[in-house]
């Protein structure tokens, strides 16, 4: 990629007329993924791909994920009571005496939690959260 000549932009009007008027022209990904086609026979996903296909996955993604509820209330509502569990797991660890609480082992639990309650229909927390 560095021996690839790039283009810059650097003033807003430019990144808009580029990206927004032109987007098309603009669309696309670099050329540079010759190691992927080797090891994986191309390019898939929604992330290495352009074109056509890019559209193709986004268009099934989002319609996949939409229909797990993102972008609805429903969505806000399960992130929020995970959250809910969250500080109140916390206080009980607090309370129990606990003088480190990682934080991080909490976030973990209660994302593997909304996935898996898209996933399987029910929280960790509901049953148990050692996974």
């Amino acid at each position: 990629m560095l021996d690839k000549p790039v283009v810059s932009f650097n003033k807003f009007e430019l990144i808009q007329e580029a990206f927004v008027k032109n987007a098309d022209a603009f669309a696309g990904r670099p050329k540079t993924q010759e190691t992927s086609k080797l090891l994986r026979g191309g390019i898939y996903g929604i992330v290495l791909t352009d074109g056509e296909l890019w559209r193709e996955h986004r268009r099934f993604a989002l319609h996949v994920l939409r229909n797990f509820g993102l972008g609805k209330n429903l969505m806000q509502e399960r992130v929020l009571n995970e959250v809910s569990w969250m500080i109140e797991e916390m206080k009980k660890q607090i309370k129990n005496g606990q003088k480190e609480i990682s934080v991080q082992n909490n976030i973990d639990v209660a994302v593997g939690s909304i996935i898996n309650l898209l996933i399987f229909g029910y929280a960790f927390h509901e049953v148990s959260y050692q996974f």
